[in-house]
């Protein structure tokens, strides 16, 4: 082999270590209280704004489902566009992480406008004006931060490893809100609201608390985490060839559903499972334990599992948490109602198996790796826009489902329900989504990127860095 050919080998594999070095603990804990912070603004939103809306402002059920409705129609056109601005932007701060900067403030103004209630002197068309304007800009300025910071994760390293760390630290995060959000907001909300009822002061006080907690979470975000991962091609991509792309993506595409499926089982279960406490249980008194234990025992299993994945590979522990959530489901359609250690324990058990949440999050890196690695072309941000919808669709699939099957089973609110209703409720909160679940499994048979393949691919663009001169140093 000549000295050239010498040089050159040991340059590839310089680049590809530089490209795989190790974040910090403190970088990595960073970018996971990002997620924190998203919870800080969109969880106590779908948590509490339906709420809001209806027994504080006014509003009748039908006037917010139409707005929920509009809103997830335009993030379906406003997610795939932010996220291809994102792909075109070129900043001294990179491509995410200027939107991160500039569109945090405006982000926490907007999650506490929304929950802002004037009573334009009783003129209800301007209230319904009001709440549509201030909840579609606060989904938008989500977007806005949201998207970008998801789009992050995948241009920090290229290490396997790491990015499944790093997913693993955003998923502790996002648990870790859950559990916070879970014990706290409705006494926050009580509180400020001086009654035993909340009022539109409580629930703006609160939103400004949150919102001041989120704002210097995200810029942590934004000052501790770099992007060191840059398109072999930097030339601007055609928006029409950024969408043809994404949908030609086989393995992004297994994602997108595999993701569709778990989110609308795991927010329809989210979203109805009060019910199952109240009127099947029939235990209020353990709601507080029994809503934030599935957030406690999913960290847990993502500290515990998910490190595996790069052992076991991703796909075999999707197989094992997803089977797991199944079985679990299963176990509690069928406890006896009344068995409360029981109940904990398939409760536990359902949160523990939820630990491939952050592996599915840690194969979008690999699909975009092997996207760019056939086209050329590297599309971050329209990939995690497609994820995003996919997470969005499956909130709002599962909330309007639910709701439809509760009433098709019998279900009558504030009164004793019928064996037929109670029945049904445990069906939609337990079976339906370990269905959901078993279709999950179903498409990822169909993701066809191994670990072995998708080091071939990171190999090969490291190299094809080389011969562009597009090398982070």
């Amino acid at each position: 082999m000549s000295t050239n050919a010498i040089n050159q080998n040991k340059m590839e594999v310089e680049v590809v270590k530089n490209e795989e070095v190790k974040l910090s603990t403190g970088t990595k804990i960073s970018y996971g209280l990002g997620d924190l912070a998203s919870q800080f603004v969109w969880t106590f939103i779908g948590s509490y704004l339906l709420l809001f809306y209806t027994d504080v402002v006014g509003l009748a059920p039908a006037v917010v489902a139409v707005l929920m409705l509009v809103s997830r129609i335009w993030d379906g056109i406003n997610d795939p566009m932010l996220g291809i601005l994102a792909d075109r932007t070129k900043s001294k701060h990179g491509r995410f992480r200027p939107y991160i900067l500039y569109g945090t403030p405006f982000l926490a103004i907007f999650s506490v406008l929304v929950f802002t209630a004037p009573s334009f002197g009783g003129n209800t068309i301007a209230q319904i004006a009001w709440a549509t304007f201030t909840y579609i800009m606060l989904g938008m300025l989500y977007t806005v931060v949201n998207l970008p910071y998801g789009s992050l994760g995948a241009v920090m390293t290229k290490d396997p490893e790491e990015r499944q760390a790093v997913s693993s630290y955003r998923m502790v995060g996002k648990q870790l809100g859950g559990v916070t959000l879970s014990f706290i907001s409705m006494p926050i909300i009580l509180f400020f609201s001086q009654s035993d009822q909340p009022t539109a002061y409580g629930f703006t006080m609160t939103a400004l608390i949150f919102a001041s907690l989120a704002v210097p979470l995200f810029y942590l975000v934004f000052f501790k985490c770099k992007e060191v991962v840059t398109p072999i091609n930097p030339n601007k991509v055609p928006v029409k060839q950024s969408l043809k792309m994404i949908v030609s993506s086989k393995p992004l595409m297994c994602i997108f559903f595999i993701m569709l499926l778990t989110m609308t089982a795991f927010f329809g279960r989210m979203g109805t499972v009060i019910y199952y406490y109240m009127y099947v249980v029939q235990r209020m008194e353990l709601v507080a334990i029994f809503m934030p234990l599935p957030f406690i025992a999913t960290a847990i299993g993502i500290i515990l599992f998910s490190r595996f994945a790069t052992k076991v590979g991703k796909k075999n522990m999707l197989y094992i948490s997803y089977s797991s959530a199944l079985a679990s489901l299963v176990f509690l359609y069928f406890v006896d109602f009344s068995n409360i250690p029981l109940l904990l324990v398939g409760t536990f058990w359902y949160g523990l198996s939820l630990f491939g949440f952050p592996i599915l999050i840690a194969m979008v890196p690999d699909a975009i790796d092997h996207m760019e690695h056939k086209k050329g072309i590297r599309v971050d941000g329209a990939a995690n826009a497609a994820i995003s919808l996919s997470t969005k669709f499956g909130s709002a699939i599962s909330g309007s489902g639910a709701l439809v099957l509760l009433a098709v089973f019998g279900y009558v609110a504030n009164t004793e329900q019928t064996a037929e209703a109670i029945n049904g409720i445990n069906m939609v909160v337990n079976l339906m989504p370990a269905l959901l679940f078993g279709l999950a499994m179903i498409i990822v048979k169909f993701y066809g990127l191994t670990e072995q393949r998708a080091t071939e691919v990171r190999l090969s663009l490291a190299k094809k860095r080389i011969q562009s001169g597009n090398i982070v140093s």
